[in-house]
């Protein structure tokens, strides 16, 4: 008979047994290549783990070592690694985003059964849960963010290092209504994907989920307000993500919950893992344990092969006395005519000056031309997302608001009225005005009515929107 011991026993008892061995995980969970255009330079996270899931700690830069492909078939060693830096994540932080699920079913308790003591629902657990690994992030280079979803994506907060607002937002996930109370999760994953735009280093999604995918215009039986008739797949989410160099963390939430059937293959293409928790303080130590496996990854920096391909294969392996273990993933080569550099040489200029010839041409024709109309560009949102980035004030009228009927669409925000503010042309004298029938500021100011000029800033339920006229600007 072979007696099997839960592993939090084994956990337990294992300093008590030095000589007991374990077998290695190793895994690639990012590869970054935002710096292969100048540098030819690659720097990977590789995650090494014990069958516990607790991170391997003590190896050396020999213990690792790196080959390239640009078939994923024939792979060329990498003869040195350039860099190394152990327990990655603690030195240089981590940028997590923590994607809740708020569909209707996350208001029943863990085991699936209707209430309305709000104590019981998934949702408080997983917002608890959310509360403790936020206060046990205390490393000053770590950042998070915040969203949810259902019907809709919501974002209510980007990465940052305000822990204690992250917390508060929490608050701001409430029931949905009906036709929001559904599971846009491959829709969720994608759009999250460019909340890390323009951030370097370790970047991690962690959604927790408790059902499958449940797309609106499907089982709604009518197009989707914002995403009309399209239906998102899962390669989507995986290509936004590994375009990004997110890594997607997924957690199955409540008891006999069935994960959706995709949601693994997500997290391990993108270099994450997929976790089961049943309860508030299962949930937290997956959190915990998510948290710790990526702050002690190790983070190798080599220089990538001169074989031109779309997409590189980098296998990774390490050994040493606890086992051996090798993964493979590939990357999208950002290079310049696909082709990296030996060097910094003189044909690294090329894109610069066709950039700046291009650069040139444009400015002739721009001065040449006609000014094109006035527009309003959101620059960022504190809750919800806008629909499209730049609208252009070809009308009369232009209305901002939650409204999909509106011109310029807030989508996830609560206290956005659906036309909370509307821009106003009168054509005798040119201008543009912004009349308010909700809360807006004006270049921080607070206004019900007031006359724009080019550059001005104008805040609509959180959405920071710049007004820019270039008639104005050339007076």
């Amino acid at each position: 008979m072979t007696l099997k011991l839960p592993r939090a026993i084994l956990l337990a008892f294992l300093p008590f047994f030095p000589g007991v061995a374990f077998a290695l995980n190793i895994s690639l969970a990012q590869i970054d290549a935002s710096r292969l255009l100048v540098t030819q330079n690659v720097k990977v996270y590789v995650s090494v783990t014990n069958d516990l899931g607790q991170p391997v700690e003590g190896l050396e830069p020999g213990a690792f070592s790196i080959a390239e492909s640009s078939d994923g078939v024939t792979f060329q060693q990498i003869p040195r690694i350039a860099a190394f830096t152990p327990n990655a994540g603690a030195v240089t932080g981590i940028t997590f985003l923590l994607l809740i699920d708020d569909s209707g079913s996350m208001y029943d308790t863990l085991d699936s059964r209707p209430t309305t003591d709000p104590a019981l629902m998934r949702i408080a657990h997983a917002k608890d849960a959310v509360r403790t690994l936020v206060a046990s992030m205390t490393s000053p280079a770590d950042r998070v963010g915040l969203a949810y979803f259902n019907t809709s994506y919501h974002l209510l907060s980007r990465p940052t290092s305000d822990r204690d607002m992250i917390a508060g937002l929490l608050d701001g996930i409430q029931r949905p209504t009906p036709d929001q109370a559904y599971t846009e999760l491959y829709a969720s994953l994608t759009l999250a994907a460019r909340e890390f735009a323009g951030i370097e280093g370790r970047k991690a999604i962690i959604v927790l989920s408790d059902g499958e995918n449940y797309p609106y215009v499907q089982h709604a039986g009518k197009p989707h307000p914002v995403f009309g008739n399209r239906i998102f797949s899962p390669a989507e989410s995986i290509t936004a993500n590994q375009e990004e160099g997110n890594t997607i963390y997924a957690v199955n939430f409540g008891i006999g919950s069935v994960p959706d059937r995709n949601l693994k293959d997500i997290a391990l293409q993108t270099g994450g893992k997929i976790f089961d928790a049943k309860n508030r303080d299962e949930l937290a130590s997956v959190y915990d344990t998510i948290h710790r496996q990526v702050a002690g990854e190790y983070l190798l920096t080599y220089r990538a092969t001169l074989t031109p391909a779309e997409k590189k294969y980098v296998r990774a392996s390490v050994a040493s006395s606890e086992g051996d273990a090798s993964v493979t993933r590939f990357y999208f080569a950002s290079t310049v005519f696909g082709l990296p550099m030996r060097s910094l040489t003189l044909f690294l200029l090329i894109p610069f000056i066709l950039a700046g010839l291009l650069l040139w041409v444009l400015t002739l024709l721009r001065l040449e031309r006609k000014r094109g109309p006035a527009s309003l560009e959101v620059l960022h949102t504190q809750v919800g997302h806008p629909v499209t980035r730049v609208v252009p004030l070809t009308t009369s009228k232009t209305v901002i608001g939650g409204s999909p009927k509106a011109d310029l669409t807030i989508v996830g925000a609560p206290q956005l009225r659906e036309q909370h503010a509307t821009i106003l042309f009168d054509p005798k004298d040119k201008r543009y005005t912004v009349v308010g029938t909700g809360d807006i500021l004006v270049n921080n100011q607070p206004v019900k009515r007031r006359t724009l000029e080019s550059g001005d800033v104008i805040d609509v339920g959180g959405a920071t929107i710049v007004f820019d006229d270039e008639e104005q600007g050339a007076k």
